[in-house]
């Protein structure tokens, strides 16, 4: 009878540990799933920074190519004689649109990577890449209103002059 209690002592014991054992995975678990998770998540922000410098290179090859092969066609128009320029204004005029579809293509995919980005680090649309034309405007109201503080500044100390 005793061996019987020992016996039924030992697996009640066994099962506390084991019970013990999966609480602990299961509050471990969550740590783990964190890191991991977190390692996922700075892996894919560094690939989506690695993407966004791609396509900036992509850009600017882009734009030096818009200048170089239409005037090398544009150069060989004038060079050559009469009876092929044709085929070289058509060219010249293909690879214009071809550099410019390729250009708007890139930032088209660059502008979905980001969209993305955001999305996922649930930032709004505000805190994406500022285009230029708005850092610009920005820059551009910051001045005007530099320059109407100093304007101001001028009329009050003019006219205190004036009273003086």
């Amino acid at each position: 009878m005793q061996d019987k209690d020992r016996n039924s002592n030992k697996d009640s014991n066994m099962d506390n540990d084991m019970n013990n054992n999966a609480n602990n995975n299961v509050n471990e678990q969550p740590l783990s799933d964190d890191k991991r998770l977190r390692e996922m998540y700075d892996k894919l922000v560094g690939y989506e920074k690695t993407i966004h410098e791609q396509n900036q290179k992509r850009i600017k090859i882009g734009l030096r190519c818009i200048y170089i092969i239409p005037l090398f066609f544009l150069v060989l128009l004038m060079i050559v004689p009469d009876s092929s320029k044709i085929i070289f204004l058509v060219l010249w005029i293909v690879s214009l649109f071809a550099i410019a579809v390729y250009l708007i293509g890139v930032e088209y995919v660059d502008y979905k990577l980001q969209e993305k980005m955001n999305e996922i680090s649930g930032s709004d649309a505000q805190n994406m890449s500022v285009s230029p034309v708005v850092q610009i405007e920005d820059r551009v109201q910051e001045i005007a209103e530099r320059v109407e503080k100093r304007f101001d500044t001028m009329q009050q100390s003019t006219g205190e002059d004036a009273e003086q």
